[in-house]
């Protein structure tokens, strides 16, 4: 046989066939099983109903309730080190916080007898005027998704809010949505293109349904908590959102944690050392959350907390 007819035979599948590859099964993901917990800092008053939100690993928390009423202070969060960052132009609680893509954060709405109707920006200490609300509302969630800032539910001082506000960089402030039920402390956070809301208190009463909220879309019920719950401590991480705590009744707090993903639910991963309610949760990075203040039963919370996610396949 010639060299040319030989080679053609070869490329043709001539002689031992090669031995096809071994697909390799990729390794099964690893999922959210457990936590860890430790403390890392102390507020310097214990306080509730406080905001935070967090960028590149720094937190900065504002206002909330303390002992002797509303609380003005602005702190920044390193490293486990607590810093003076500035202050609100009034005492304020129950206000909103979210980071805006300029890098400065959104300070929104809050109150202290009454609501405020008042949109902040807030960068490297200063805190400017930047807009108002179409009402006043405290007891707000405040979600970045998609360059805004969604705005959700809240309260009036006298009307339980149904309704959802996209506000832009620059204090624009338009209708994006409605709720089923007026909702106060509805725990929120955003995964993918939709934000997910979590419990809140209505006029009926403490809620558990689990709500989708995707702009343009509308708002669907996707699942329930255990327990009907307010103000739940609620941030998204890697793939999933961690659900903390919350107030079942007045002066009854919860201690589960769960970590919810769209495509498994909400699963339970252990249990608080003690009851939380009304503090404020951030994401880190690397599996990783802070919990800051809160309710602990009756009485105010002080710590902050580094929770860390475990995962295993």
């Amino acid at each position: 046989m010639s060299l040319v007819a030989c080679l053609a035979l070869l490329v043709g599948g001539c002689g031992h066939a090669a031995a096809p590859k071994k697909r390799v099964a990729p390794a099964p993901p690893k999922v959210v099983t457990a936590f860890t917990l430790r403390e890392i800092a102390t507020l310097p008053v214990p306080s509730e109903g406080l905001a935070a939100a967090a960028r590149n690993g720094v937190v900065t928390i504002f206002g909330g309730l303390g002992p002797q009423g509303s609380l003005q202070d602005i702190y920044r969060l390193e490293n486990g080190k607590l810093t003076p960052a500035g202050q609100l132009p009034v005492p304020i609680h129950d206000l909103a916080v979210a980071p805006l893509p300029n890098g400065s954060l959104l300070v929104a709405g809050g109150g202290q007898v009454q609501s405020f109707d008042r949109i902040y920006r807030y960068r490297a200490g200063r805190v400017q005027s930047l807009g108002v609300l179409l009402t006043p509302r405290s007891d707000l969630a405040a979600v970045p998704l998609k360059g805004s800032i969604y705005l959700v539910g809240g309260f009036t001082g006298s009307t339980f809010l149904r309704s959802i506000l996209r506000v832009d960089a620059e204090g624009r402030v338009a209708a994006a949505g409605e709720l089923p039920l007026g909702l106060r402390y509805v725990g929120a956070a955003p995964l993918g293109t939709s934000i997910y809301l979590f419990g809140g208190l209505a006029v009926q009463g403490y809620q558990s349904t689990i709500y989708r909220f995707t702009p343009g879309k509308g708002l669907a019920r996707v699942g329930a908590l255990p327990v009907a719950v307010r103000a739940p401590l609620v941030a998204a991480g890697q793939g999933g959102i961690l659900v903390a705590g919350g107030e079942s009744a007045p002066g009854q707090d919860q201690a589960g944690v769960y970590w919810y993903t769209p495509g498994g639910g909400l699963k339970p991963i252990g249990r608080l050392p003690a009851p939380l309610a009304l503090g404020a949760a951030v994401y880190l990075g690397h599996d990783r959350f802070a919990l800051i203040g809160g309710e602990d039963g009756s009485q105010l919370a002080q710590g902050v907390f580094l929770l860390s996610l475990e995962r295993h396949p």
